[in-house]
């Protein structure tokens, strides 16, 4: 049983520079879907996102599903004038399922309402089939 566990936990362990590849390459991820969102452009979500994904934008109705989350994106009256993301952290919770957050700033609107200009993002990433997709997100709007 411990020859498992440590095995098991060597399989979870990443060295510092894998878990800062890794936290790039999501960050990447974050940024074209940031900016495919701005475009109204669905592509991104739609090779990114699990089919059963699902977003709570702060200012916006949750949506579920990959499918719906690009349609939205597509149709709903939103606008995206600027953006940045900084303040990113990594959480590894399983070899293949991580925890990323970071704060993102935004000049952006739905339905020509302001969305929070500053948000606390979480989004939850899973390996399939070697490609990280993500999974789940969610923002917490700050002052």
């Amino acid at each position: 049983m411990k020859t498992f566990a440590i095995v098991l936990l060597m399989g979870l362990a990443a060295s510092p520079a894998q878990a800062q590849d890794l936290k790039a390459d999501l960050m990447a991820i974050e940024h074209r879907l940031w900016t495919a969102w701005g475009k109204k452009d669905a592509g991104p979500t739609q090779r990114q996102l699990t089919e059963d994904a699902v977003q709570l934008v702060a200012g916006t109705a949750p949506v579920t599903g990959r499918d719906a989350i690009a349609d939205a994106i597509k149709t709903l009256p939103c606008e995206l004038r600027n953006f940045s993301l900084q303040d990113t952290d990594l959480r590894r919770l399983t070899s293949d399922v991580v925890v990323l957050s970071y704060t993102a700033t935004q000049d952006s609107s739905c339905e020509g309402k302001p969305l929070p200009a500053k948000v606390r993002a979480t989004a939850i990433y899973v390996r399939q089939k070697g490609n990280w997709l993500q999974a789940s997100y969610q923002e917490t709007p700050l002052q």
